[in-house]
C-alpha cells in the first residue's frame, strides 16, 4: 500500500499531554502499595535563554550537566550547534555549525559525558571533545551498508572499546505490517563493531514497543501519531558503563503501578534488576472520552470513516488499558548514576518523580516534586536541569535546586 506518512499531529499530541495531566489529578486506587520515600521539593536557582538580557535565544534544546554543576551543555539539533555555559548563564564556548568538516555537525542529537571530555553524536559520526571545547577526534558511524535484516542501523552511543550500540530503523509501515509482513512488536538493541572479518553485530537485548504509535488507515495510506496510552518499554543508553537500561512498563507479572528496571551490559548480561511500585492510576471512561472525541474528529477529517462509523474506528485503533503504565517518562542522569521516573501522579501544579540509585535493590526511592511546566532533562546531586517554555514558545534552560525534607 502506498500513501503519505504523517507524524506528530498537533491535536493528538496536545490531547495526549492534557489527558495524562488530567489522569494524574485523580486519586489512585489502592491496588498496589507504593514504595516508601522521602519527599523532596525544588526551588528556582538558575535560568538563561532570554536574548533581551543575555546572549541566547533557544528553540528546541537538549540539556546535560556535569556532576560538579560547573558546565551546562545545550544541544540545538536544528541549528547543528552545541554551546557550553556556566549555570548562571555565561557562555563558555560555541561548537559546531552545519557541515561535514572537523568540529561541524549534521543534526546532532545526543551529548554524552565522560571523565576526559564529552561526546556529541550526529547523523554521521561521533565527535569527541575535551571539556575546554577542543576537538580531540571524530569517529565515523558504521557505513550504511551495515544493516539488520535490510534495515539501516541507527547508532546511539560510541562505547569505550570503539564499538557502537544502536537499533534498526524500521518504517512504521513495516512495524504495523501494512506491506504484507507480520506486525513487529519487539525491537533489538545491537552492538556493532569492526573486526578483521568486517563489521559484526550482536543482539544485546530485545524490548517491547507495542502501542508506541497508533495507526488509522486512510484512503491515501496511513495516518500515524504518538499513542497517548503507550505502554511500550523505554530504553536508555549509557556510554560510560557500556550498558542499556530498560524500563519495563507492562508485563503479565507486573501489577498496576509496578515497573521493572533492567540494566544489560553490551555483552548481553543482566547486571542489575529492580522492581518498583508506584501509585496505580485507573483509566476511567470519563478520562477516556475526551481522547476518543478528538480521535474521532481526526478520523473524520482524514476521511477514514464517516460520522456514523468514525467512533467505532477510533475505539478500534486506540489501545486503552485498564490502568495507565506505572511511569510516563524515564531519565538516566549523565553524572549522578540515577534513574528518574515520572509517575502518573500529580499534586496540583506539581509532577511526581522518583529517583533510584543504579545498582541499589533495597533503598526506597526518593520522591521529588517538580513544576508540571518544567521539562526535566538531567540531574546531579544538588540540582535538576531542564527546559521551561514561555507563552511565546521560547525555551529557557533552567536549573532547580533540590530541597531535602525538613
Amino acid at each position: 500500500m502506498s500513501g503519505r506518512l504523517i507524524v506528530f499531529h498537533r491535536r493528538i499530541v496536545a490531547l495526549a499531554l492534557a489527558l495524562l495531566a488530567a489522569c494524574g489529578e485523580q486519586s489512585p486506587e489502592p491496588t498496589g502499595t507504593p514504595d516508601p520515600q522521602d519527599e523532596w521539593l525544588s526551588e528556582s536557582a538558575y535560568r538563561f535563554g532570554d536574548a533581551m538580557v543575555g546572549d541566547a535565544l533557544f528553540g528546541r534544546v537538549y540539556v546535560r550537566v556535569t556532576g560538579d554543576n560547573r558546565r551546562v551543555f545545550v544541544l540545538e539539533s536544528m541549528q547543528s550547534r552545541v554551546s557550553i555555559w556556566t549555570p548562571d548563564g555565561r557562555r563558555l564556548a560555541d561548537l559546531g555549525g552545519s557541515g561535514e568538516g572537523p568540529g561541524d555537525f549534521i543534526f546532532p542529537t545526543r551529548v554524552d559525558l565522560a571523565d576526559s571530555g564529552f561526546h556529541i553524536r550526529d547523523q554521521r559520526r561521533v565527535s569527541l571533545f575535551s571539556y575546554d571545547g577542543v576537538l580531540v577526534r571524530t569517529v565515523p558511524s558504521p557505513p550504511t551498508s551495515v544493516s539488520y535484516q535490510g534495515f539501516r542501523i541507527r547508532i546511539h552511543v560510541l562505547l569505550a572499546d570503539g564499538s557502537f550500540l544502536g537499533e534498526p530503523e524500521m518504517s512504521l509501515f513495516v512495524v504495523f505490517g501494512v506491506w504484507g509482513n507480520d506486525p513487529i512488536d519487539t525491537q533489538p538493541v545491537l552492538r556493532v563493531h569492526q573486526s578483521a572479518q568486517g563489521w559484526l553485530q550482536e543482539e544485546v537485548l530485545r524490548y517491547n514497543h507495542r502501542n508506541a504509535t497508533l495507526r488509522i488507515p486512510v484512503d491515501d495510506g496511513s495516518y500515524f501519531a504518538p499513542h497517548p496510552y503507550s505502554d511500550a518499554d523505554w530504553r536508555r543508553f549509557d556510554r560510560e558503563t557500556g550498558s542499556v537500561l530498560l524500563g519495563v512498563r507492562t508485563r503479565e507479572d507486573l501489577r498496576p503501578g509496578e515497573a521493572e528496571l533492567v540494566e544489560v551490559s553490551a555483552s548481553g548480561d543482566t547486571v542489575w534488576r529492580r522492581r518498583v511500585a508506584l501509585a496505580p492510576v485507573r483509566l476511567t471512561r470519563t478520562l477516556l472520552e475526551p481522547t476518543l472525541d478528538s480521535l474521532e474528529a481526526v478520523v473524520i477529517e482524514r476521511g477514514a470513516a464517516g460520522p456514523g462509523s468514525a467512533r467505532d474506528l477510533a475505539e478500534e485503533v486506540l489501545h486503552a488499558p485498564e490502568y495507565l503504565p506505572a511511569f510516563r517518562s524515564f531519565m538516566l542522569t549523565a553524572s549522578s548514576g540515577q534513574v528518574w521516573l515520572q509517575s502518573q501522579e500529580r499534586r496540583d501544579t506539581l509532577s511526581v518523580w522518583y529517583t533510584i540509585e543504579r545498582g541499589d535493590t533495597v533503598t526506597p526511592p526518593r520522591r521529588v516534586l517538580l513544576p508540571v511546566s518544567f521539562k526535566v532533562h538531567d540531574a546531579n546531586a544538588t540540582h535538576v536541569w531542564g527546559v521551561w517554555e514561555d507563552e511565546l514558545g521560547i525555551n529557557y534552560v533552567v536549573g532547580r535546586r533540590l530541597v531535602p525534607p525538613p
